[in-house]
């Protein structure tokens, strides 16, 4: 079974995993060990479907949701040949071929949700 991996920064792992319900993209949790350094908060794998006709543009889809439903979030997709990529601003066609390309990909929401008692930066009071 074939993955992509996905890594989730900040407040980007319900509302990531809210589009990926909504759109029917089959996922799994990977496994976090403790005391491994991580890259970021969560992670998760995408389980490709191979020879479907409607798994890119689904995943496309989730992207595309994910950035557009609140100002700050970005997705950044780095390829095979380690070029990064910054889905915002893409077409549907041109974010599906640099998904096909993909190694993996970064999703970040900088922003808490409304209500959550997160506060906005790191600073102590």
């Amino acid at each position: 079974m074939e993955t992509l991996p996905v890594h989730l920064f900040k407040s980007s792992f319900g509302p990531f995993l809210e589009e990926l319900n909504a759109h029917g993209v089959r996922y799994q949790m990977r496994a976090v060990r403790s005391g491994v350094p991580m890259a970021s908060g969560e992670a998760l794998e995408i389980v490709k479907v191979l020879g479907s006709a409607t798994f890119w543009p689904a995943v496309a889809a989730v992207v595309v949701a994910f950035i557009n439903k609140r100002n700050g979030r970005k997705v950044i997709i780095t390829t095979q040949d380690k070029t990064a990529v910054h889905a915002e601003g893409l077409s549907m066609v041109e974010l599906e071929k640099v998904l096909k390309a993909a190694a993996h990909f970064t999703a970040i929401d900088p922003n808490p949700p409304a209500g959550s008692g997160q506060r906005r930066d790191d600073k102590a009071m």
